[in-house]
């Protein structure tokens, strides 16, 4: 049975150097606007799913943390189902944490965007307004723009005359395109972590003259130059040479000694592996190279998206990270970003997956797996970069195919006919609510499965109701179907395929949280959501990215005032 850790002693921990791993088990919306530092989102509707990827060894102590302390009691059973031997439940939730004074932060991806903020303060990397630049462009100054975001946003727009450098390719780009170290050069991504952490490295390879673009790309469409984006592969990269790959070998090695970051053999990795060490292994290479071939049991994690992605992949504090790349290079640059974003235990693949392959271990093919964490899709995919035809690897769920059993299973037109027909079934959508405000069955209401044994008295509270159970690909809400069996609901069924297949099938939808909209609690949350880039109502809004960017900008005030 799970014990429970009061915040006191969830404090100690946080601070000690054990293996451990802390889940805020709350959607992710509640997550973003408030959550202890240093901790994991899982929300409980899809714990199942996720908790294996994030905490993959069952005996490292995992603490559940909710609001309050109800939601997380009934996660933590869910853990021990699944095998987990050392769960907590923080007592009192997130409210007891706070009552005791302790901090509280919100936002997403925070390590790494603490990270970038900690350096433009502490290494006084300077920053180039939108307005600024646009007015050098129109000037025909001559400058390099380096886009260091991932290649399917920089095609979806990206600044004029601009070069996309994913961050993990950029210190092999740059010697390339740029004829010598004191010319200008600007680096941009979508608000500033990723361009911030472009800047500072190319101001380690020694460019003199280089700023990042303060706001990015969404500074420049708040300045009223959105016409001015480009659309595409934008300014051709030069082929690279023996001289800049060179470069970029010598550079990632005077990072390595500089930041005191580890290698480890192949033949040691699979040795650890064989002994079922926890280990996290990212592959920081582009997509077609991951696909191409991978160490077993890498994640894809591209270097540009580190930062970002890291609290996707990696739970387990103080655990041992092992990047990895063709060879070394990218390798020990995204290494660097890791410590630095505070992960202790940071090793690069010596040779990376060419050394794997010619010691005789074999390589996988194949897509990355899905992560997405019960956020929105468009915020899955920004983290995860993937191309939009690229269909990532469904993780497998304990219990899935015995919970799909005990249910009724309707197609889209299956329900469609029941709706022409005028039967009303109780439509109940565990989707994240962002992606439930952006597009939904007509008639159907948002209830969080995190939420539904707490909640669907209140909803349905005539049990022989026909209850239809509804998440984005049919592989979640299934799991909650013996639960509303065991609590008396007569008749459940799911909507097979999941909203994905609804939409597919080009049946109606609506946008909005309908009757759910008087309720200014789930209206913020929806905002939160769908966030920057989302579409429908809650979609991006100029007032949404500048909030935005000062929350990012807030980040590293601490460090401000450190220097004071």
């Amino acid at each position: 049975m799970a014990g429970s850790i009061s915040a006191q002693d969830l404090k100690t921990l946080l601070d000690s150097q054990a293996l451990y791993a802390v889940i805020d088990v709350r959607d992710w919306g509640e997550f973003s606007l408030g959550q202890i530092p240093g901790t994991n989102c899982i929300p409980r509707g899809s714990l199942e799913k996720y908790i294996s990827v994030l905490v993959p060894q069952t005996d490292i102590h995992t603490v559940l943390y909710c609001d309050t302390g109800q939601r997380s009691t009934r996660a933590a059973l869910s853990l021990e189902t699944l095998g987990y031997t050392h769960v907590s439940v923080l007592d009192g939730g997130l409210t007891a944490w706070t009552a005791a004074g302790y901090e509280t932060m919100h936002g997403w991806s925070l390590r790494g965007k603490v990270y970038g903020e900690r350096l433009q303060v502490e290494e006084d990397i300077p920053e180039m307004t939108a307005e600024e630049l646009y007015a050098r462009l129109q000037q025909g100054e001559q400058l390099y723009i380096f886009d260091t975001r991932t290649e399917p946003e920089f095609k979806v727009a990206h600044l004029p005359g601009a070069y996309c450098a994913p961050g993990g390719q950029l210190a092999l780009i740059a010697p390339e395109v740029v004829p010598d170290k004191g010319r200008t050069i600007v680096t941009n991504c979508a608000g500033r972590t990723r361009s911030l952490l472009g800047a500072h490295i190319l101001r380690r390879m020694g460019f003199t003259d280089v700023y990042a673009l303060k706001g990015g790309t969404g500074a420049w469409r708040i300045a009223g130059y959105t016409e001015e984006l480009e659309k595409g592969e934008g300014v051709p990269v030069p082929r690279l040479s023996e001289t800049g790959i060179t470069a970029c070998k010598q550079f990632a090695e005077h990072v390595a000694t500089e930041d005191n970051i580890a290698s480890i053999t192949p033949q040691d990795l699979r040795a650890r592996q064989e002994k079922g060490e926890l280990l996290y292994l990212l592959d920081v290479r582009l997509l077609g190279e991951y696909q191409a071939g991978h160490v077993p049991g890498a994640h894809f994690c591209p270097a540009t998206q580190i930062a970002l992605l890291v609290e996707s992949l990696v739970g387990v504090k103080n655990a041992p990270i092992i990047t990895m790349c063709a060879a070394r290079a990218r390798a020990i640059i995204a290494a660097s970003v890791l410590k630095g974003a505070g992960y202790p235990n940071v090793s690069v693949l010596d040779g990376g997956t060419t050394a794997w392959k010619a010691a005789r271990f074999d390589l996988e093919l194949g897509d990355p797996q899905e992560i997405d964490f019960g956020q929105p899709v468009w915020m899955a995919r920004l983290l995860q970069g993937l191309p939009a035809g690229v269909k990532p690897l469904a993780l497998p769920i304990p219990g899935l195919a015995e919970a799909r059993a005990q249910a009724e299973l309707l197609t889209p037109q299956a329900l469609q006919t029941q709706l022409d027909t005028g039967q009303r079934p109780a439509l109940l959508d565990v989707r994240s609510l962002g992606d439930f405000a952006t597009a939904h069955v007509p008639d159907a209401r948002w209830l969080s499965r995190g939420k539904l044994d707490l909640q669907i008295e209140h909803e349905v509270p005539d049990k022989t109701t026909l209850v239809v159970l509804m998440c984005r690909k049919g592989n979640l809400s299934p799991l909650s179907v013996p639960t509303l069996k065991a609590m008396g609901y007569t008749r459940v069924a799911v909507l097979q395929g999941g909203f994905d297949a609804w939409q597919a099938a080009e049946l109606p939808t609506e946008q909005g949280l309908g009757d759910l909209s008087r309720d200014t609690e789930l209206e913020q949350l929806a905002i939160e959501e769908v966030g920057l880039f989302g579409s429908g109502p809650y979609g991006f809004s100029h007032e949404r990215m500048a909030k935005y960017l000062r929350d990012e900008e807030e980040l590293g005030q601490k460090y401000q005032r450190k220097r004071v």
